[in-house]
């Protein structure tokens, strides 16, 4: 399918040419590969490359009895924003192991997301994971022996700190899609930034829905001692450097 869907591309992208015969030629062939393979039109772009769209799955961590949702909940607000998502699933999906007792259930997260985008998802969760960490860690430390101390007051921390991380991740990229939308009417161009949106969501739900068609959703607690000051770290945490080309959306790390 991901050869056809280059093909595809390919003839889409002939479809532009200013040879009337080699155009009609393409849009002849564009009909016949999606009748033949059962794709519809609007499925297709002509800036689709099986190099980098191909959505793809892979775990992250080891599995788990019980899901640490800071963790889980940062690791999906960058995945999302690289047009990725998360799934905790039964670890049968990955691992082989023994498990502890005959009804211990095993889980791990799942995360779906194009070849091109892997890589940027995972150096900048495990960039944030460390920096959620540390900044948990000093806050712990700071209020020891303090009423505010408490034995969930590090894990508040943490939810706090990712639930913020996640907004701002989400305020980033819709200042992101605006300006592509702005400079798009200065220059009547297309929407590079919109295009790869759209080709990379389409890949990545569709993989989804195929691994899972019966998905659900799934909420951890949050509040509580030492919240409101990881959210005040997450504020105060930079997500700002990053890198924009026509081709590549990368976050780096500092």
């Amino acid at each position: 399918m991901d050869s056809i869907k280059a093909k595809i591309a390919k003839l889409l992208r002939m479809q532009e040419s200013g040879n009337a015969g080699e155009a009609a030629n393409a849009s002849h062939f564009v009909e016949k590969l999606c009748r033949e393979h059962g794709i519809s039109p609007d499925e297709c772009s002509p800036d689709y490359d099986p190099e980098r769209d191909v959505a793809i799955y892979w775990c992250m961590g080891k599995p788990f009895k019980r899901v640490d949702h800071a963790a889980w909940s940062l690791l999906s607000r960058v995945a999302e924003h690289f047009n990725g998502r998360t799934v905790s699933t039964s670890a049968d999906k990955h691992f082989k192991f023994n498990l502890e007792s005959s009804n211990a259930t095993h889980r791990v997260i799942e995360v779906l997301a194009t070849k091109g985008n892997k890589i940027q998802i995972e150096l900048y969760y495990e960039y944030l994971y460390e920096v959620m960490e540390k900044l948990a860690d000093e806050a712990k430390k700071e209020v020891a022996g303090t009423d505010a101390d408490s034995r969930n007051f590090r894990n508040n921390f943490r939810k706090g700190f990712a639930r913020a991380i996640g907004q701002k991740l989400s305020e980033q990229r819709k200042q992101q899609m605006q300006q592509e939308h702005q400079k798009s009417w200065a220059i009547g161009t297309e929407l590079a930034l919109y295009n790869r949106t759209k080709i990379e969501q389409r890949e990545v739900n569709a993989l989804v829905k195929r691994r899972f068609p019966s998905l659900g959703s799934s909420r951890g607690t949050y509040g509580g001692n030492g919240t409101q000051a990881g959210v005040t770290a997450g504020r105060n945490t930079s997500v700002n450097r990053q890198v924009n080309t026509a081709r590549q959306r990368a976050l780096c790390a500092g």
